[in-house]
C-alpha cells in the first residue's frame, strides 16, 4: 500500500506533476513548500482584508502578514502538529496562530478550510499557467522565425499518408504556429475560469 504524505500524495506512484518528469519551475510551484506558502499567503490576505473592513485591527493583521511565511511556519513544524490534529490545513493555522502572538486569535477568522485551500490551489494553478504561456510564446516565435527562414523550402505534401503535390517547409511550419497559437488561446480562457479565489466561511453562509 503506498505511503501518503501531508497533502496527500502517494510517494508510490508516479504523478506527471513531480518527481521523474517535473520541470525544475513546475516542481516548485507545486511542492510541499510552496504549497505551505502559498496557504499562509492567503490566511494573510484575510487578515488584511478584515482589517480593511474595520474587523480587526490593522496592527494585527500586519503582524499576520508579516508572520505567514514558511521562514516563521515551518513545514517540519506543520507537519507536527498535524500528527495531533489530524488536520493538515488546522495545522497550518494553529502554527501561524503560534507565531502571531496577541494577533493569532485573529487567524483563519470566519474562514472554512477550502475557503483557504481552494484560494491556494487556484494561485497555484495561475502561477503554473502564467509558466506554461511564457513557454508556448517562446515557442511561438521560434516557429514563426523558422517559417520565415524556410517560406521557400520546397517539401513533400501529404495525403491520407501518402506523397502529394509539393508544399514549403514554411507552410508546414505555420500550421504547428497556428496550432499552437490555439493552446495559447485555451490556456487563456482557462485561466479565467478556474484562476478564482473563494470566501464564504463555514458551509458557505458567507457568515
Amino acid at each position: 500500500m503506498a505511503k501518503r504524505g501531508w497533502f496527500g500524495e502517494s510517494q508510490g506512484t508516479v504523478c506527471p506533476l513531480d518527481f521523474r518528469y517535473g520541470r525544475k519551475e513546475m516542481l516548485e510551484i507545486f511542492s510541499e513548500e510552496s504549497r505551505l506558502e502559498y496557504l499562509l499567503k492567503v490566511e494573510a490576505a484575510l487578515a488584511r482584508a478584515h482589517a480593511k473592513l474595520g474587523n480587526i485591527p490593522a496592527e494585527d493583521a500586519n503582524v499576520i502578514s508579516q508572520k505567514a511565511n514558511i521562514n516563521n511556519v515551518s513545514l517540519e513544524k506543520v507537519k507536527l502538529i498535524e500528527q495531533e490534529t489530524k488536520h493538515d490545513l488546522m495545522a497550518v493555522v494553529r502554527a501561524l496562530t503560534s507565531e502571531a502572538g496577541s494577533a493569532g486569535k485573529y487567524v483563519h477568522l470566519g474562514a472554512t478550510s477550502y475557503d483557504i485551500v481552494d484560494t491556494a490551489v487556484a494561485i497555484q494553478i495561475q502561477n503554473a499557467i502564467l509558466l506554461l504561456k511564457s513557454d508556448l510564446i517562446n515557442l511561438l516565435k521560434v516557429l514563426v522565425t523558422l517559417m520565415k527562414k524556410h517560406n521557400a523550402t520546397i517539401m513533400l505534401g501529404r495525403t491520407h499518408g501518402q506523397y502529394a503535390v509539393p508544399i514549403t517547409f514554411g507552410l508546414k511550419l505555420s500550421v504547428f504556429a497556428m496550432e499552437f497559437y490555439r493552446h495559447l488561446q485555451r490556456l487563456s480562457e482557462t485561466e479565467h475560469r478556474i484562476c478564482v479565489g473563494k470566501f464564504s466561511g463555514a458551509v458557505g453562509t458567507g457568515a
